[in-house]
């Protein structure tokens, strides 16, 4: 249905998940959309002060700190959302909240109480892919930093996914998982299934499907490295490790198990 009256009055939107599970085409997608903030830069910042404004807003601070002071914990706590405000609009606008962060990192999925507590109004998006693609492809991208990690980046996959199941009940309707291998199957679902978290007009949701559908190998390399990147596989020993270790989690993820299902030779 499309959209009728003011739009929605959206705070930021925050694009997270494990890296190489597409959120760049989500992002880059969003931001063609002209009443969104533009894209730029992955983030990668707000987490780097979690701890700490974690901490004041907790009063966990030295008993003869300034931050004792009446209103203190809150002054700070509002400069650092002004500032960042600040750093991502288009405009330079300390009160400006239309805008994209995008941060594929486990540490930014931790750091969603902190950004919830400074934008109460922002929206997520949240994307994920079967565990082995996702290592194979950091490793077909990354081959000096996942070569001889592979088991390591499948436990961070882990944490990620499972950090996510624990902090998306509090954000309840603001919040859509997306299954990276529908928003390439699937556009048109996937687009459909942003309209309301963004209040998104029909024509919104068909411009997304046509981005998605004229652009389905969004964020991966070109010519030869592209080559080069998809012939890279995992070894049967590194696959059999990845599945043993995210078979767990993966199993809480009904689109991984449903993709499973399908690949598995009938008995």
């Amino acid at each position: 249905m499309a959209r009728r009256g003011k739009a929605l009055a959206l705070g930021p939107l925050f694009i997270l998940g494990f890296p190489r599970s597409g959120t760049t085409a989500m992002a880059n997608a969003i931001a063609r959309l002209k009443r969104f903030g533009g894209y730029g830069p992955e983030g990668h910042f707000i987490y780097l002060f979690a701890g700490p404004l974690n901490r004041i807003a907790a009063g966990e601070f030295n008993a003869n700190s300034i931050l004792h002071e009446e209103g203190a914990p809150d002054t700070v706590l509002d400069a650092f959302r002004a500032l960042t405000n600040q750093l991502y609009s288009s405009q330079a606008d300390p009160a400006d909240t239309t805008w994209i962060d995008k941060t594929p990192d486990l540490l930014q999925v931790r750091a969603v109480p902190l950004i919830d507590r400074l934008w109460p109004d922002a929206r997520y998006i949240f994307l994920y892919r079967p565990p082995e693609a996702a290592v194979r492809s950091s490793l077909a991208l990354w081959p000096g930093q996942v070569t001889g990690n592979e088991r390591n980046t499948a436990q961070r996959w882990v944490n990620c996914q499972q950090s996510w199941r624990r902090v998306r009940p509090r954000l309840g309707t603001r919040c859509v998982d997306v299954f990276q291998p529908e928003m390439l199957a699937a556009p048109q679902t996937i687009a459909a299934a942003l309209q309301p978290l963004l209040d998104l007009s029909d024509s919104e949701v068909d411009a997304l499907t046509r981005i998605w559908t004229r652009h389905p190998r969004m964020n991966r390399p070109d010519g030869p490295r592209g080559e080069a990147y998809d012939k890279v596989t995992l070894t049967a020993e590194v696959a059999a490790d990845v599945t043993a270790i995210t078979r767990e989690e993966a199993a809480h993820w009904p689109a991984i198990t449903a993709a499973d299902a399908k690949k598995s030779p009938p008995r």
